[in-house]
């Protein structure tokens, strides 16, 4: 470098701000004198300004519903959500003309001297214009203020008002339901020439087809019937026992056995007699037994007498078998004809059934008519209990009563006072400093030189500043211009991102950016296109574009409207799926659903990138703050963004990669 090369000079002008600090301090008496007569005038009119009194009453918007007025179908009803609009529309509700023509005749306006003669119009225009309806921040609270000259009266008529609203509401919702009384009269009267129309024509198809009902409602050709199955097995069981008893008999007959041991047998009175005469006859050879031998002529009478009554006996039995058997052939003969008979009803029964189709019609439809004039009824009967004004509930509720205000609203004296006082001051020293400029006292003049610099590797300009005026001149910063990142830097870390997937150190990178979305979206696809050359399995999800497309994707997931299944889209290489952003306007921010997407997807895919645009308050990012895994920073200011960096690390993020992608400046003194 030489230090005796010399260069041109040039001159330019700046603004010494001594010398406008002195203009304003060599005026401030002045500046204090108007300000004060400025003050003065201003506390004169406000002292002949009329004073405004506003008194404020306050209505509550909320649904008035009890079990014990409430109809009975409206039990279990839910309560109706009130919004923004519903809270809105009672404020144009009550600043309508006829709530203020109702607030007249309640606060009974017309008889103040104030407005004595005035037409209703003119009270009305009057009241409209000091009337004010306002929302209490985001509540369902409601403010109806009113300014008036008297306080009492302002007070009265806010009352008024917010009283009118009440009983105006009230009257509405008696007004629906006398309207819906008078339509359930024409209806039930309609009702009622059907339901005795339908009833008829049952009765005459009854009479007409002989389709008469017995006991339990049941028609008496089914009643038949039933009587007849009975009537056969009972028969077909008497049968079958009285041949089973005939045969019993006859088989002990046959084999030569005694036959008094069966029960019909036993029944018969010879038998019995037979059976006492044996008895005593035995005992008597019994006797003889012991003295005689058998061969003696009385032990060999009474064998005789003994073998006789048991003939008498099986006799008796074949009599008692013969007489079984004729009961069986009975009882063959009655199943026969009651079989008969049966099959004579059957054909009738087709023919009821057939004709039955026709009446069950006639009672659905008369059922039906029944019903709904039963439920028209009861909703006529509840609807005339609630047709008078008392019995209802307002959605809307006082909660506040207006009360004449002590001090006036309007004018406030001291907050114009002040702004008057601040108003002067900034004008006068805006006007001071604008004459030293306009008269060039404030301007200084510089003469700025340039002087070469040879050196191995370029030159530089030095500023050197020779300020004519007493005030030193400060040497300004010289900019200093850093090297922009090439694509080359961007690809060296897209290759050492894809070298810690590759090692199994990462498995889950979201990229973010403080500049826009689509620099993220840029980075998150020759991301994922570095992750598939590797020949890993990638599945990259989009929650930045903001596209709305045909597919359904991930506001779509959000807010139910999709499963799993059907936003996780394939691509041609089966190791890379895409969850698009869907057809949805924006994201549903409020769900656990993408945390869930975002696990079921690192269960089959190897790596997972999640593009959330540009970092803020509209981000996407707190949609992923519980997931495990590192954040990929795109910035433009690197390595001087620490506000962004610290925002994402507030969200959970351990792991954070702050990637430059813009110049970096820096000032030099």
């Amino acid at each position: 470098m030489s230090d005796s090369a010399t260069g041109a000079g040039t001159a330019e002008e700046s603004i010494d701000a001594s010398v406008i600090l002195k203009a304003v301090v060599s005026r401030l008496v002045r500046i204090g004198l108007v300000t004060i007569l400025l003050l003065a005038v201003a506390y004169v009119v406000l002292m002949f300004a009329p004073r405004l009194y506003e008194s404020r009453a306050e209505l509550l918007v909320e649904p008035r519903s009890t079990a014990y007025t409430s109809a009975a179908s409206n039990q279990n009803a839910e309560t109706y959500y009130i919004d923004i609009a519903t809270v809105s529309s009672q404020i144009e509700l009550i600043k309508s003309r006829g709530t203020i023509l109702a607030a007249i005749d309640v606060a009974a306006l017309r008889d103040e001297a104030e407005f004595e003669g005035w037409s209703d119009e003119a009270i009305i225009s009057e009241i409209g214009d000091g009337l004010v309806v306002t929302q209490e921040r985001s509540s369902r609270l409601i403010s109806v203020a009113f300014r008036h000259t008297d306080p009492e009266l302002a007070a009265r008529v806010a009352n008024a008002i917010v009283q009118a609203h009440v009983q105006r509401r009230a009257g509405q919702q008696i007004s629906d339901t006398v309207d819906a009384t008078a339509w359930l009269q024409q209806e039930i009267d309609r009702l009622r020439d059907s339901v005795a129309s339908a009833e008829r024509a049952i009765a005459d198809f009854r009479v007409q087809n002989d389709l008469f009902t017995g006991s339990n409602n049941e028609s008496l050709t089914n009643q038949q019937l039933s009587n007849f199955s009975a009537q056969i097995t009972a028969a077909n069981e008497r049968r079958n026992a009285a041949q089973s008893r005939a045969q019993l008999i006859r088989s002990l007959l046959e084999s030569g056995q005694s036959v008094g041991g069966v029960s019909d047998v036993q029944a018969s009175s010879v038998v019995q007699q037979l059976s006492q005469e044996m008895a005593r006859l035995q005992g008597e050879r019994a006797q003889q037994a012991a003295t005689f031998l058998p061969s003696h002529p009385t032990i060999r009478a009474l064998d005789a007498q003994i073998a006789e009554i048991n003939t008498q006996i099986s006799n008796e039995g074949s009599r008692v078998a013969q007489a079984l058997e004729a009961q069986a052939q009975i009882e063959a003969d009655l199943e026969q004809s009651l079989r008969a008979e049966l099959e004579r009803v059957k054909v009738t029964a087709g023919s009821d059934t057939i004709e039955g189709v026709t009446l069950a019609e006639l009672e659905r439809e008369a059922a039906a008519q029944r019903e709904l004039l039963n439920a028209y009824l009861l909703r006529f009967t509840e609807a005339s209990a609630r047709s008078d004004v008392s019995s209802a509930l307002p959605d809307v509720r006082i909660v506040s009563e207006a009360v004449p205000a002590s001090s006036p609203a309007s004018p406030k004296t001291s907050l114009v006072l002040m702004a008057v006082g601040i108003a002067s001051v900034l004008l006068q020293v805006g006007a001071v400093i604008f004459s030293e400029l306009l008269s060039g006292r404030a301007l200084v003049s510089r003469t700025v030189q340039t002087e070469p610099d040879t050196g191995q590797e370029g030159q530089t300009e030095v500023e050197q500043v020779a300020a004519e005026s007493p005030t030193p001149a400060m040497p300004q910063p010289l900019p200093i211009t850093g090297n922009r990142p090439s694509p080359g830097l961007l690809e060296t870390e897209i290759e050492a991102l894809a070298a810690s997937v590759l090692a199994r150190l990462d498995r889950l990178i979201v990229v973010a950016s403080d500049r826009d979305d689509q620099e993220s979206l840029d980075f998150a696809e020759r991301l994922t296109a570095a992750f598939v050359d590797n020949g890993q399995s990638v599945a990259e999800i989009d929650a930045a574009s903001g596209q709305q497309g045909i597919e359904l994707g991930l506001t779509d997931l959000c807010v139910d409207g999709a499963d799993f299944g059907d936003v996780v889209h394939r691509g041609a290489d089966e190791r890379f799926a895409f969850v698009p952003w869907g057809q949805g306007a924006r994201l549903n921010r409020n769900t656990e659903r993408v945390a869930t997407l975002v696990e079921a997807l690192s269960d089959i895919y190897e790596v997972i990138v999640i593009v959330t645009g540009r970092v803020g308050m509209t981000s996407s990012l707190p949609l992923f703050a519980g997931v495990e895994g590192k954040c990929v920073l795109l910035s433009s200011m690197a390595p001087n963004n620490g506000a962004a960096a610290r925002e994402i690390a507030a969200l959970g993020f351990d792991d954070i990669r702050v990637i430059a992608t813009a110049p970096q400046q820096s000032e030099v003194a």
